[in-house]
């Protein structure tokens, strides 16, 4: 009785609020749990927060040796591959994104599709920072085109997470969750990138703000605290250390994410020495070795299932 209370509630106060995209009816059901110490058997969604994101292409070890050493739980890379890589880890979840406008397809929906059947895919991500012309830079017109095509083909039991703008309050994401709403498409979860200063406090909230204002859990999908100033070139500017990041941000700032309800699935964003501002957050080194802050990532709740693919042998 008290789940229902509290759903009739939220789906209140998401009609009330002029930005939401949330009806009654929309209001998500997580996928049950199937199962399993780590819950990523074939045709089972791990019932895990944590996850990577790597792309296939990385030059910060080999996306797939990271995610073993990582011992995440689910991944993704930016696409629709991973799963059918000849490289993809053994028992872990990969969770497709079309990342812009070009990769909303027939050949692609009808790929996740597949994956589904299989009992690969549970979930899939939507468009990569829109908002910014370097990304996928999408009109909010062309995104919900898109995204119906994405809610008419997509098998209806795969479940779909919102794109990820470049700072959670844009006014793209209004307009485009409020476009949701009118045309009656679907969206399960929104997701977040998160790179809003050194205190864990302000990533916590802004997870509040955006589960109260459309009603749904997040899926934070990039977060990790940029120093803006640093200089390129130049990591000594970075003002945020490996040390500092390891002992004031990321240990107390997962610690409230594994408790939130508001928190559905999250992935630190793991720099790279050529990102002034990020380099010191990265969870592997150049040769692939896990950081202090990857040695406490894969610390939690581990998955010790997950294996190289058949006849693959970690570098």
């Amino acid at each position: 009785m008290r789940n229902k209370i509290i759903t009739r509630l939220m789906a209140t106060a998401c009609m009330v609020l002029l930005l939401t995209a949330c009806t009654k009816d929309q209001m998500i059901t997580d996928l049950p749990d199937k199962g399993g110490p780590s819950g990523n058997g074939p045709g089972v969604a791990t019932t895990y927060k944590r996850g990577c994101g790597f792309s296939t292409s990385t030059s910060t070890g080999l996306w797939w040796s990271n995610l073993i050493t990582l011992k995440a739980n689910w991944y993704y890379t930016w696409g629709i591959t991973g799963a059918q890589d000849p490289y993809a880890p053994r028992n872990i979840e990969f969770v497709p994104m079309f990342w812009g406008h070009s990769n909303v397809t027939q050949n692609n929906i009808d790929i996740v599709n597949q994956l589904h059947r299989d009992g690969k895919v549970f979930y899939v991500l939507g468009f990569n920072e829109p908002d910014l012309k370097e990304e996928a830079n999408m009109t909010v017109e062309q995104a919900l085109e898109d995204w119906k095509k994405l809610c008419d083909g997509l098998d209806p039991g795969i479940k779909l997470v919102s794109p990820a703008t470049s700072w959670p309050g844009r006014q793209w994401m209004k307009d485009f969750m409020k476009g949701v709403q009118e045309q009656g498409l679907r969206c399960d979860y929104v997701a977040a990138h998160l790179y809003v200063g050194p205190a864990p406090t302000t990533y916590v909230n802004q997870v509040k703000e955006l589960a109260g204002t459309y009603g749904k859990k997040v899926w934070v999908t990039e977060f990790a605290p940029r120093d803006d100033n640093a200089v390129s070139g130049r990591p000594e500017t970075n003002s945020y250390s490996e040390e500092w990041i390891r002992d004031n941000f990321i240990e107390p700032l997962l610690t409230e994410y594994e408790s939130m309800p508001e928190v559905f699935r999250y992935a630190w964003f793991s720099g790279s020495p050529t990102m002034a501002g990020l380099w010191t957050s990265m969870l592997v080194n150049k040769e692939g070795e896990p950081t202090s802050l990857g040695e406490y990532y894969a610390s939690i709740h581990p998955n010790e299932d997950i294996l190289p693919a058949d006849g693959v042998t970690m570098p």
